[in-house]
């Protein structure tokens, strides 16, 4: 079986070539290049140099906020315990490098080509692998569990699509996950699809979303003052915040921003794409409603005259802050068939939330805020402007329904201490 994936994984790689190499042309794709063929700066093998590393692997921005909380525990129950982080993307490395103080290394996850992963392992020699949301690389894995290094599977999650895509290949997968020790999964739902798929039942444990246990620190009265006279905003302006936005949802968020603003003329939009590379495409969609913006960037170099009606959020890393000043707040991937973005992160300023019908990511997240009251799911334009109108109206309202959904949050706590008893069970002593 590994002999088919191995000589697909070839395949593949070959027929995208062209591809590849066009992807390559562009700075953000060469970027961790070297390290995803398995080539580890020294400087970063030193860092390591001693204990042997735990690793934590997080896919993107999403999963390296989730695997916060669980790196500060491990740090906190082992101070000496060095820590790698590894993610995929460039904003998730990014991310990492800037939030994770307690991590003592951060690269780019490998290649799963079998010369590469067993090289990359042999240098690192971890002791314990820790995976975020189900990120299964079955070469990677079969060379842990060839060097004895366990395994875990933590907050981990299965959606409809990769379930069906999983029992289509169970014959192939159900090798593959033997070769992890440990499943903590964040539903009984998704407990039983992972067994479903071949995961031995006695490995299978349930223990919540490690997206419940994510810290944040509130603002004070002078924080957010400061806030507002750095973006060169009115002390309690109203806001409409729209996070991690995907290309055919800015459109109808500009639509109902157009609409508000007839009855709100100081009513500012801080939108904030999900990615980088679509800042200047974003800022042309805001051209065409001629609606005047500014960069997040110019307004910090001083270019801001004061008269504009959205800021486009260009930085990383700071739209958890700013949702602590919103006054209506969407986040994206929702609207188009994407899955979903965090909807915790406002919800942990005690904000009520927006969100598309496409939450598969999040489903549960999802129904738990509805269910409070604090998460409004919007179907269409029209039902859009309806909840936004009425949150931007009344603020006893608004904050009624912050506090139904903060509820959730504080209801659902407790996924890292259960996800710490299977590290201390599984991690190797020395």
């Amino acid at each position: 079986m590994y002999l088919i994936y191995n000589i697909l994984l070839i395949l593949v790689s070959l027929l995208l070539t062209p591809l590849i190499l066009c992807a390559l042309s562009k700075g953000k794709y060469r970027r961790g290049l070297t390290q995803k063929l398995g080539f580890i700066p020294p400087s970063l093998l030193l860092k390591l140099s001693g204990e042997r590393p735990v690793w934590v692997h997080a896919v993107s921005v999403g999963e390296v906020m989730v695997a916060l909380p669980l790196i500060q525990e491990i740090k906190r129950r082992y101070p000496y315990q060095k820590v790698l982080l590894s993610t995929v993307t460039v904003t998730g490395n990014y991310t990492a490098t800037l939030k994770t103080r307690e991590v003592d290394a951060v690269i780019y996850f490998t290649f799963d080509y079998p010369f590469i992963v067993k090289r990359v392992i042999k240098k690192i020699q971890p002791k314990l692998f820790i995976t975020l949301e189900t990120e299964i690389w079955p070469n990677f894995l079969r060379e842990l569990q060839r060097n004895g290094i366990p395994s875990i599977v933590i907050s981990g999650r299965i959606s409809n699509n990769s379930y069906q895509k999983y029992r289509w290949s169970r014959f192939f997968f159900s090798r593959v996950l033997k070769n992890i020790n440990a499943f903590c999964m964040q539903t009984e739902v998704d407990s039983r699809r992972i067994i479903d798929i071949g995961a031995p039942s006695d490995r299978v444990i349930t223990i919540g979303n490690l997206k419940f246990d994510q810290e944040v620190s509130l603002l004070s009265t002078q924080e957010k003052v400061a806030l507002y006279k750095l973006l060169k905003l009115k002390e309690n302006q109203k806001i409409f915040i729209a996070g991690s936005t995907h290309r055919g949802e800015e459109e109808t968020v500009v639509e109902v921003f157009k609409h508000l603003k007839k009855s709100y003329q100081d009513l500012l939009l801080i939108l904030a794409p999900r990615h980088p590379e679509r800042f200047s495409e974003v800022a042309h969609l805001l051209s065409r409603h001629h609606l005047s913006s500014i960069k997040r960037t110019e307004i910090e170099a001083g270019n801001s005259n004061n008269h504009y009606d959205v800021i486009l959020l260009d930085t990383i890393g700071e739209l958890s802050k700013l949702y602590s000043i919103g006054t209506i707040i969407f986040v994206g991937g929702s609207l188009v068939p994407i899955g979903g973005h965090n909807v915790l992160e406002p919800v942990a300023y005690r904000k009520p939330v927006l969100f598309g019908p496409h939450m598969e990511n999040f489903s549960e997240i999802a129904r738990s805020l509805r269910e409070s009251g604090g998460g409004l799911q919007v179907e269409s334009p029209e039902e859009f402007l309806a909840h936004a109108e009425v949150l931007l109206k009344n603020d006893d309202v608004r904050e009624k329904l912050g506090e139904q959904a903060f509820k959730v949050i504080a209801n659902n706590q407790g996924a890292t201490k259960k996800a710490m008893e299977v590290i201390e069970r599984l991690k190797p002593s020395e």
